[in-house]
């Protein structure tokens, strides 16, 4: 049983930003002196800087391991086991539509990956079913364990602004926990609650700008104020204050004036912990 991180509000949400797409890349491997059919399901989750075109910095936010035995014998039974496979919200987290498939490897041979549309779960299973089908055929196969690599990578685009204040959260969390990395990476290893996800859902059909009279205006000075446990800097342009005017919300988190109210315009949820704050009408 994997360990949970709290408050929930630490991992970030995974279905409250549209700009996203989905990959899903199977190939095979074999195992001798074992036998059977199995199906390796790897869910990841990486977010990345709208301003980052090629996707060199990606910030995790869900790695689910899971493998399970498929009888390819019965093609009824096996085509059940993939839909409950699919559809199990516990392991995959976010529908399977309009996602992008290849077959990397098939039968042992490195292939150029094609990357075909798929926009039903319908045409996903089939694909499926037909490539575990394909390699238990296979004659190189028989008596041995026959794994398919079931690769589903969501990859979310998010603001720059926001991207920044999540990497700041995290060195920071760092600095004050060393083994904070480690926790982190144990957490998104497991499921999400539902009500987490759906949730997030809600409020990404649901955003709107927040009312800005909630924001306690702050003046810094000296690169802090009272209520500052030290030298602290802005987590969305990640720049100090250095005696420049604050904003603090609700939920205490300060950022700077412009930087704020800007992010606000368009967001209703604190960019650190996804405090909501009242909605402007």
């Amino acid at each position: 049983m994997h360990a949970r991180m709290a408050p929930p509000a630490w991992l970030p949400p995974l279905n409250s930003h549209q700009n996203s797409c989905i990959d899903v890349n199977i190939q095979e491997y074999n195992i001798p002196k074992s036998s059977g059919v199995f199906v390796r399901l790897d869910v990841i989750v990486d977010f990345h800087s709208e301003d980052d075109e090629d996707m060199e910095f990606l910030f995790p936010g869900l790695a689910i391991v899971y493998t399970i035995p498929l009888d390819v014998n019965d093609p009824q039974e096996l085509e059940a086991s993939l839909w409950e496979l699919i559809l199990d919200e516990d392991l995959i987290p976010f529908p399977l539509h309009d996602c992008f498939w290849t077959e990397q490897q098939l039968h042992g041979i490195p292939t150029t990956p094609i990357w075909i549309q798929v926009s039903q779960e319908a045409e996903l299973v089939r694909r499926i079913s037909d490539f575990l089908r394909l390699v238990h055929k296979k004659p190189d196969n028989d008596g041995k364990m026959v794994v398919a690599n079931l690769e589903i990578r969501k990859k979310v685009t998010v603001p720059a602004e926001e991207f920044a204040s999540w990497v700041s959260w995290f060195d920071e969390q760092k600095r004050v926990d060393p083994e904070f990395e480690s926790k982190y990476m144990n957490a998104i290893s497991g499921p999400r609650d539902r009500s987490v996800v759906y949730r997030e859902a809600e409020l990404l059909m649901a955003r709107r700008p927040a009312k800005i009279e909630l924001v306690q205006i702050v003046t810094v000075k000296g690169g802090k104020d009272d209520e500052m446990s030290g030298d602290e800097w802005c987590s969305i342009c990640l720049e100090g204050f250095d005696n420049s005017d604050g904003a603090r919300l609700p939920c205490s988190h300060m950022f700077h004036e412009n930087c704020i109210l800007r992010w606000l315009q368009g967001n209703h949820v604190c960019p650190l912990c996804r405090y909501e704050l009242p909605v402007d009408e």
